[in-house]
């Protein structure tokens, strides 16, 4: 499961949490360990590029390798080029629930509200896409409507 939760930790670095309050998120598969969701409302295409809002929903919790903090789900936008078959992440939020929302817990329980700051990676790299990934799952979302 470390080494499962380190991949998909890494690999959510591709997600965005930019309004996913207001997300209306649709289940696209699953595995034994993740359920993955999309948002397409959030669609947006320009040439052979699409983003897209996706989540990963953890089905049992893990941790964060960097902070020790408890993870849920994994929200994220990603860039992904429809012509070659490959992503890149833009930005990405870890949430302490499964359903990408915050959860604030009072100052008496804790010194701090359970919550993650956005990590934003607007220059990173594209990367192949792996069959039978998750990202090839949002991939085929974002790219079909091409």
């Amino acid at each position: 499961m470390k080494k499962h939760f380190a991949t998909l930790t890494a690999a959510a670095f591709t997600l965005t949490c930019a309004g996913n309050a207001m997300a209306a998120w649709q289940e696209i598969g699953q595995n034994e360990q993740t359920v993955v969701l999309v948002d397409v409302s959030t669609l947006k295409v320009d040439g052979n590029k699409a983003q897209m809002m996706s989540m990963l929903s953890f089905k049992k919790t893990g941790k964060d390798p960097q902070t020790g903090e408890f993870v849920n789900s994994i929200v994220g936008l990603n860039e992904y080029d429809c012509s070659t078959a490959q992503y890149r992440p833009l930005e990405v939020k870890l949430f302490p629930s499964r359903d990408g929302k915050d959860i604030k817990v009072p100052p008496t329980v804790v010194q701090k509200p359970y919550v993650f700051e956005a990590v934003k990676t607007p220059d990173s790299a594209f990367e192949p896409i792996e069959n039978g990934s998750w990202a090839a799952g949002v991939f085929n979302v974002a790219c079909r409507t091409k």
